[in-house]
């Protein structure tokens, strides 16, 4: 177990090069967990070298996970600012519990929402959330996958942008529009690329966090990017996005916040994010209630200046 877990611990970094080693980049805590039991077991037994494998384990995985932990150094101290609390939540399409959804909204109060994988079914239940929040933007791909925005905040110029081919004629499209703060605009996407479960799969995964990445860079108003990524913050194909892109993490300096599986609590890992562009300060970020979905509701307060 302790020359598997330090194994593991390695390949992650070498996800570039083959689909199986970027697979095992995802479970840093978990192999943090295992090395800390496997310590203090190689210490009883008093097995020196494999205490120190487990030891060199532990520190590897502490190196990567401490970091979303530290304190932010953004304030705003001082500035008239304007706040913004955003509600992303993949529903999971076969979930049935639309109600505790639309009652963890309400409780929860955020200025804009965002669900995932909405189905039919689902885009007609969250209608519901239309007198709080007028302003909707929806898009359905197909009858079991969906993307909505339901805000308070006014949107313009809403725009789909295809961030993936696949299937010669199918594509995968991304939401763009921009909120409108104290009369300036704040670009917003809300983005769902592909599971990443069969090599093909994969590719277009990593082709979508590319093309995505080529879109954002070119934006020059403030920024937010919102979604299901379908990779976490330890895979090099979202560290490639985040170079690229120059955005920070909502939950940075919040801690890692896994946030998938529900089913598998074991296996959680952080695959959902939210993005700001260096205008923002963010005030929060959490996990939210469950509601019968296979992912947690992500809830990420921000801040920013109010734009003369």
């Amino acid at each position: 177990m302790t020359i598997l877990t330090t194994i593991f611990s390695l390949t992650g970094y070498l996800g570039f090069f083959n689909q199986i080693f970027e697979l095992t980049s995802h479970f840093k805590l978990q192999y943090l967990i295992i090395s800390c039991c496997t310590l203090f077991f190689w210490i009883i037994t008093r097995k020196k070298l494999l205490a120190l494998v487990s030891l060199g384990c532990i520190l590897l995985n502490l190196f990567v996970i401490i970091p979303w932990y530290l304190p932010s150094s953004q304030i705003m101290s001082g500035e008239q600012i304007n706040k913004i609390r955003i509600f992303q939540l993949n529903v999971f399409n076969k979930n049935q519990q639309y109600s505790q959804a639309i009652a963890l909204v309400k409780k929860e109060n955020p200025d804009v929402v965002v669900f995932l994988e909405v189905s039919e079914k689902w885009d007609e239940k969250l209608k519901a959330l239309q007198e709080n929040y007028p302003y909707v933007f929806h898009n359905q791909d197909n009858p079991r996958f969906g993307k909505s925005i339901y805000s308070k905040i006014p949107l313009e110029n809403s725009n789909k942008i295809i961030t993936a081919k696949y299937q010669k004629s199918k594509t995968r499209k991304s939401l763009v529009t921009q909120l409108k703060v104290s009369g300036k605009p704040i670009s917003l996407i809300v983005t769902h690329p592909t599971i990443p479960t069969k090599r093909a799969s994969f590719k277009l995964r990593n082709q979508e966090l590319e093309l995505l990445a080529d879109y954002v860079s070119k934006i020059e108003s403030p920024i937010i990017v919102v979604g299901d990524f379908n990779t976490s913050i330890w895979s090099p194909y979202y560290q490639q996005f985040v170079e690229k892109t120059r955005l920070r993490n909502g939950r940075r300096g919040f801690g890692i916040q896994p946030s998938w599986p529900t089913d598998f609590p074991l296996f959680y890992i952080p695959i959902d994010h939210c993005f700001v562009s260096s205008e923002f300060e963010v005030l929060n970020s959490r996990i939210g209630e469950n509601v019968g979905s296979d992912h947690l509701p992500l809830i990420t307060d921000v801040a920013i200046p109010i734009l003369e």
